[in-house]
């Protein structure tokens, strides 16, 4: 498994020869499918989550898709658009009880949408990680507050808690960024609802081998 002092298989690995088989019964798993589940349509704010999703340029894939849990140094930002600014900004000024993009109001897309948004300000995510964690597991995915959890923590200069953010590294490779406990680093992850290092290292590389 990969640790803060071991790399993951090289960006240019063959996907074929990766064994990223998920146990379809793993707790993580269950736990993820059940809040990305859509199918109940089971939101009350078409109107904010229709606004996120345009924001974002997100699909309403179904099933949605999982959180690995891992952020690889090559995965793109997309700048922030006019209509995306102005959406952070009406967040930002909501106050506490007011129509917040929780999976209630806009549904676990919207969620995913608002994550999408946070990782576009370096200004934002520390907002949106608090108002998720208040909420509870109900209300945003552990796996995706996690990610969050640990780009806030690296901004301000600790390591990070569940090794979802890699670095590149002077050889063109990657590396996970600092992490808190290297010796039990699947341990935070579990509790997250996230997959194992080495599974989200493997899944993540064949996603972006395209």
């Amino acid at each position: 498994r990969a640790t803060a002092q071991q790399k993951p298989p090289a960006r240019s690995a063959r996907p074929a020869k990766l064994n990223c088989r998920f146990d379809t019964t793993a707790a993580w798993y269950v736990r993820q499918r059940a809040f990305l589940d859509e199918s109940k349509h089971d939101w009350t704010n078409d109107s904010l989550r229709s606004a996120l999703l345009r924001a974002t340029g997100m699909k309403t894939a179904s099933p949605l898709p999982l959180q690995y849990g891992l952020r690889l140094p090559f995965d793109s930002t997309p700048p922030l658009s006019d209509e995306a600014q102005a959406l952070i900004s009406q967040l930002r000024s909501t106050p506490r009880g007011g129509p917040w993009p929780l999976r209630s109001t806009v549904g676990a897309a919207g969620t995913r949408a608002m994550l999408a948004l946070a990782f576009r300000d370096s200004n934002f995510p520390s907002m949106v990680m608090h108002r998720m964690m208040e909420a509870g597991e109900s209300e945003a995915l552990g796996a995706d507050v996690a990610t969050l959890v640990d780009r806030v923590r690296l901004g301000a200069g600790r390591k990070q808690l569940f090794g979802t953010q890699m670095r590149g590294d002077e050889s063109g490779g990657f590396v996970l960024a600092p992490l808190e406990d290297t010796a039990h680093d699947d341990m935070p992850r579990e509790g997250a609802g996230l997959p194992p290092l080495h599974l989200a290292v493997c899944a993540r590389l064949i996603q972006a081998s395209g």
